[in-house]
This record gives C-alpha cells, sequence and structure tokens, in this order.
C-alpha cells in the first residue's frame, strides 16, 4: 500500500498481536508514529496486549502515559486492556489503581480484575471482587469463572472451586470450556486427588485435550505418583505424542523414584520419534529493551561478566543455605560437579543475575519465563530475595511467584 491509513496499519499490528509476534506490532506502532498517524483505541488495545505478551512494565506505563495524555482511557476496553496488561506484567499494585479509578466498570473490567488477584495467588481477594461485582448487579461471565476457578486453584480451595464449577451452568447457564475443565483438574492435583482428577477428565462431556491430561501428569510429578502418571502419559500419546515436555516430565518423575529402565525406554521413545525439548528461556526488561536468556548459556561459552558473577552470586548463596538440588538433573554419566554447572546455567537464574547488576538496589526483578519455574531455580531466587534485600516477580507459563524476604508467594507448592 502507498499510503496506509490508520485502520490498515490497526489491521495488521492486531494480526501480530494475535500471532504472538509482539516485537513486529510495537515496531508497527512506531512506525505510525513517525509518519504522523493518530492511534486510536483499537491500535492501544493491540499494543497493550503486546506489552503484555513481552512482560515489559516500563514499556506499559509509557503506553498507559500515553492513552492519558490522548484521552484514549475513556474507553472502558482500553482501562481494561491496562488492568490486564500490568496484571501480566507483574504489577498488581498498578492494575488495582486503574480498575479503582474507573468511573463504569462492564464485565470484562470486573473479569480482568479477578483474573489478575487469581493469577498473583490472591484467591481469596478475587473471590471477594466476585462478591463486589455481584452486589454492584453486573452479570458474571466465562472469563469472570475462569478467574473465580483460577483462585480457587492457585490456593487450593476445593469446596469453594466445586461451588463455582456447578454454578457456572445451574445460575447462570455459562457452559463449561477446556479452560474451565483445566482449572479444576488443577486444583484436585493440587491437593492431591489425582484418581478423582482423572476420573474428571475421563467423564468429561467433550473430548479431552492434551493440555487436560498434561496438567494431570504435572500434579502426579508433583505428587511422586510414578504409576499414574504412565497411564495419564499413554493417554497424551493417544492424541500428541511430539511434546518433548511430556516426556520430560514423566522422565524425571521416573528417575526420582529410581525407575531407571524407563528413563532409559523414554529418551529412546523421545530419540525415534524426533521429539525436541523446547528449551528454557527467561526474559528481563531493561531500560525499555528486554533481554533474553537461555538455559544453558555461558555451559560451553568463554566466561563473561554476566556468567562470572553468575558464579560468584552461587557461592554466595551457598553462605546462606542455599544447595543446588543436582537430583534434578537426570544423567547418569555426568557428575555432581557437572550437575551443578547444569542447574548453575538455567535461564531464570541468568535473567535474575542480570537484573542484579543492571538495576538500582533495592528495585523489584520482573523476570518472564516460557516454561514452569525450576525447583533449584525457585530455592535460588528466594535466597536471592532474602540477601539482596530485592522482590524478585517471576512469571512462569502457569502463574507469578512473588519472591520476598526469602519467602514465595505460591508456599513452594509449584
Amino acid at each position: 500500500m502507498l499510503d496506509p491509513c490508520v485502520i490498515s496499519y490497526n489491521a495488521i499490528i492486531t494480526g501480530y498481536a494475535k500471532c504472538s509476534r509482539p516485537n513486529e506490532a510495537l515496531s508497527l506502532f512506531r512506525e505510525l508514529q513517525v509518519k504522523s498517524l493518530k492511534p486510536t483505541d483499537v491500535t492501544m488495545l493491540s499494543v497493550l496486549s503486546c506489552c503484555a505478551l513481552l512482560g515489559a512494565l516500563d514499556l506499559g506505563k509509557w503506553m498507559h502515559e500515553y492513552v492519558k495524555k490522548n484521552g484514549l482511557d475513556k474507553y472502558i476496553k482500553v482501562s481494561t486492556a491496562l488492568i490486564d496488561m500490568y496484571a501480566k506484567c507483574g504489577s498488581l499494585k498498578d492494575a488495582i489503581c486503574v480498575f479503582e479509578n474507573m468511573s463504569i466498570r462492564d464485565t470484562p473490567a470486573w473479569s480482568a480484575m479477578i483474573v489478575a488477584y487469581a493469577t498473583h495467588g490472591k484467591g481469596y481477594k478475587a473471590i471477594e471482587t466476585f462478591e463486589e461485582m455481584r452486589k454492584a448487579g453486573v452479570q458474571p461471565d466465562e472469563i469472570t469463572f475462569l478467574g473465580l476457578l483460577y483462585a480457587c486453584s492457585h490456593n487450593g480451595l476445593v469446596d469453594e472451586g466445586w461451588r463455582f464449577f456447578s454454578s457456572m451452568s445451574d445460575k447462570y447457564s455459562i457452559i463449561p470450556g477446556i479452560k474451565h475443565y483445566g482449572c479444576m483438574v488443577d486444583l484436585l492435583g493440587r491437593t492431591g486427588n489425582l484418581d478423582e482428577a482423572y476420573k474428571f477428565i475421563d467423564e468429561l462431556p467433550i473430548k479431552p485435550t492434551p493440555i487436560l491430561w498434561r496438567t494431570l501428569l504435572a500434579a502426579c510429578s508433583s505428587h511422586g505418583d510414578v504409576e499414574l502418571g504412565k497411564r495419564v502419559i499413554e493417554r497424551i500419546f493417544e492424541l500428541d505424542e511430539s511434546h518433548g515436555g511430556d516426556y520430560v516430565i514423566l522422565s524425571n518423575l521416573c528417575a526420582r523414584a529410581g525407575r531407571w529402565e524407563d528413563v532409559d525406554f523414554l529418551r529412546k521413545l523421545m530419540n525415534d520419534r524426533g521429539v525436541v525439548k523446547v528449551p528454557g528461556c527467561s526474559s528481563i526488561e531493561v531500560d525499555n529493551v528486554v533481554h533474553e536468556f537461555f538455559s544453558g548459556d555461558g555451559v560451553n561459552t568463554v566466561s563473561t561478566s554476566l556468567h562470572k558473577a553468575l558464579d560468584e552470586l552461587m557461592k554466595e548463596l551457598k553462605m546462606v543455605g542455599y544447595v543446588p538440588d543436582t537430583s534434578l538433573v537426570f544423567h547418569a554419566e555426568m557428575g555432581e560437579a557437572e550437575k551443578e554447572i547444569s542447574l548453575r546455567y538455567h535461564s531464570e537464574k541468568l535473567a535474575i543475575a542480570y537484573g542484579l547488576l543492571n538495576t538500582p538496589p533495592g528495585s523489584t526483578i520482573r523476570v518472564v519465563k516460557n516454561l514452569r519455574v525450576c525447583r533449584d531455580c525457585h530455592s535460588a531466587a528466594k535466597h536471592i530475595s532474602q540477601i539482596f534485600y530485592r522482590q524478585i516477580i517471576l512469571r512462569d507459563v502457569q502463574r507469578f511467584h512473588h519472591f520476598r524476604n526469602g519467602k514465595c508467594s505460591c508456599g513452594d507448592f509449584w
């Protein structure tokens, strides 16, 4: 197009955002500004979702100022997008501030706030917000109940979870979707009701997706149930045998139980099927630039200042009680020292170390990871928060972990 208008830009920016390509979308947003085209509320919905995808809080705050300066905060949808963006970027406080300053709150706005509380582990506050929503006469929708079930799942509230799940269809005529079922499986799995979770999936009125079975597989791993884990992975393989994480979870579970024949069988199965494990990737935003780190960076490379700093950091952590959990490295041919090095260069440790080096003392470190946080990195983050007096907010594929004074908001369950 020789001279694309703002509507044309909106179309392609939205396309990039929906395809999880935030960098391209934000690049077009900057191009739009250079051409002196005025962004609309539709533009801002997409770019705010891109900030959320990246976990780029500073950029998100700049977008918020832009929204206010151009009067786009009059749109309820834009304010709702701001709530969602702040929550996903790890700043629950800013999300609450936007919500409380809204003069009119519709169902999506209330739902966004409930989901924000839930994903940050504030389950009771999410339920309290739902009660306020009802008193305000606002009807809930499927997203509202998704937030409530998240809240119950993240806080182990089984009875409340069943109550909300039942009321969806009984009271509000809302048909549960696959994500609602996933929350129930997560809730039952977290609380150790593994057989009940298996029966729940098996008796669903719709065909289960691999995600539901994977949720249960993760719970089997958490509770050390090898036999049920093997039954679950068979159900997964009936639907999808290409996901490397499934093999790794069961392999690690078998290794912890000393079932080395099963470990070897799963590794051979992965090789035979050409399945590749997705590498861990963590990102951190510093001075409006998002920096990415991959697990293993530094193991086979010349030491840089970051790797040297991380090496020194591990020495400091050991002095205050940190013990590398080498049981998480399941390679019989590796010695303890090699296993420790393998753990040391996990992506979340690299990102946190970068944050310590490049942000002011006392400031919050925010990290986004593409997979679940590993148990050893979780332990290290707790110690780092204690000895450096830092709050660390780590967003993994399932939830937020708030580390402060040597403790995590998840209570160490996840």
